[in-house]
């Protein structure tokens, strides 16, 4: 195993504490027993594909300083029973030892929750015959709830520690540790790259950043500039091809007003929320173009009025009936059912009952409150395009030229037009 250190896992502090505790433990076991503390049974770190997981396991084991075995599926013809018996059994006469189980929940082979696998009931068994022995058990694990609730239970995972997608100033300081000894050119702003990047994954992160190094490359530049990066992150993040087609110049008109309207409403609702808008399509759908939050929009009202915004705005401005915005309407209509029927906003008449066997007359009233809702916030929508008309024209006329703003692009031009404000009741 790779001599990976926690100096390799950037950010995650708060994880590092808790690892860090039990390297201690292990290095320094008197000062705990007389304290009456035993180090924990097992240490299971669970959490979304591609956050470091393995990475951090990896630390904690070369900073104890112990040996370890591992056990990982490799194929679906692996007899994973037999390799966790036979690390077990080593271990177990090897003391004092590490058993990394990696990605624990891939090691029944099915693609349901499977309690009862036998390599689960293996996993149980051999862990219950090292409890009294100096061996540390260690797991990684995308899916819990794939796992029988008796395997991970105290006892045989007593710590349990889960990761969650790194925060932005996390993100920034992935992006800045990933951007060391790459030739970058004066305008590559990590701000920009932090805030219009999905940051679910840090492998990502790190594959996108390899990416626009490669287009540089490939386009014979001593540098790597924004535009590189930007390319990268809409073919890996966003699934953007970059030989996107636009019909017409009215077309492209439509999509970048479109997509203008949902920034333009977002930053009024929420200031600082969008870090990407591009009239490039996320793969070949009839959605052209996209905006990227971020920051959460926190309110069900700011959900449903972005989502209305681009089809309001292309209405005002062509007439008749915008087309191309059905997952945009059939999103803002199931949020307003979720909140009529389930959060009781248009009073609790219209609450879902506990037994489904609703009436033709209350759903029909349902209805109708859905409709006099999508009224009142197509009204609030317009209301905040009108009077953000000079910002909404720029972002417009930019996209056209660009195919796409970032963060600092949106904040320069909120400051030359302006952007009201908006707070709704």
């Amino acid at each position: 195993m790779s001599k990976i250190t926690f100096d390799n896992v950037i950010g995650y502090e708060g994880i590092k504490s808790e690892l860090m505790q039990i390297v201690d433990m292990v290095k320094n076991p008197e000062k705990y027993k007389a304290l009456g503390a035993c180090i924990p049974k097992g240490v299971l770190i669970y959490g979304d594909p591609g956050l470091g997981k393995t990475l951090m396991a990896e630390a904690l084991i070369h900073e104890t300083g112990l040996n370890c075995s591992m056990v990982k599926r490799t194929s679906k013809g692996t007899n994973i029973a037999d390799e966790v018996i036979r690390a077990f059994h080593y271990a177990k006469t090897n003391p004092p030892y590490i058993v990394f189980l990696d990605d624990l929940d891939k090691f029944a082979n099915k693609d349901k929750r499977h309690p009862n696998a036998q390599e689960y009931i293996t996993v149980q068994a051999c862990i219950n015959e090292v409890k009294d022995k100096d061996v540390l058990v260690i797991a990684t694990v995308n899916e819990m709830e794939l796992l029988p609730d008796s395997l991970t239970r105290s006892g045989r995972f007593d710590r349990k520690i889960r990761v969650m997608p790194p925060t932005i100033n996390e993100a920034e300081e992935i992006v800045r540790h990933y951007i060391k000894g790459k030739h970058l050119a004066k305008d590559v702003d990590v701000s920009d790259i932090v805030k219009m990047v999905d940051t679910q994954s840090c492998a990502i992160l790190e594959t996108t950043l390899n990416e626009a190094a490669i287009y540089a490359g490939w386009e014979g530049c001593d540098r790597i500039r924004m535009r590189h990066i930007v390319e990268a992150v809409l073919k890996l993040q966003y699934k953007a091809p970059a030989d996107y087609i636009v019909a017409s110049d009215e077309d492209l008109q439509k999509y970048a007003l479109h997509e203008a309207a949902h920034l333009v409403v977002a930053e009024s609702l929420v200031p600082g929320c969008v870090g990407l808008v591009t009239v490039r399509s996320r793969g070949r759908g009839t959605e052209k173009g996209f905006t990227h939050l971020c920051k959460e929009l926190d309110r069900r009202p700011h959900h449903i009025m972005v989502s209305l915004a681009g089809k309001i705005a292309v209405e005002m401005r062509f007439g008749g009936w915008a087309s191309g915005c059905q997952h945009d309407l059939s999103k803002a209509t199931s949020t307003l059912v979720d909140g009529i029927v389930n959060s009781g906003t248009c009073g609790y008449g219209l609450l879902e009952p506990t037994n489904r066997s609703t009436s033709n007359h209350r759903d029909a009233m349902v209805e109708v409150a859905v409709a006099a809702e999508l009224e009142r916030y197509t009204m609030l929508v317009r209301d905040i395009l009108i009077r953000n008309a000079g910002a909404l024209g720029r972002v417009t006329e930019e996209l056209k030229k660009k195919n796409y703003l970032l963060f600092s692009d949106i904040q320069r031009i909120k400051a030359e037009c302006g952007i009201e404000t908006t707070h709704v009741v």
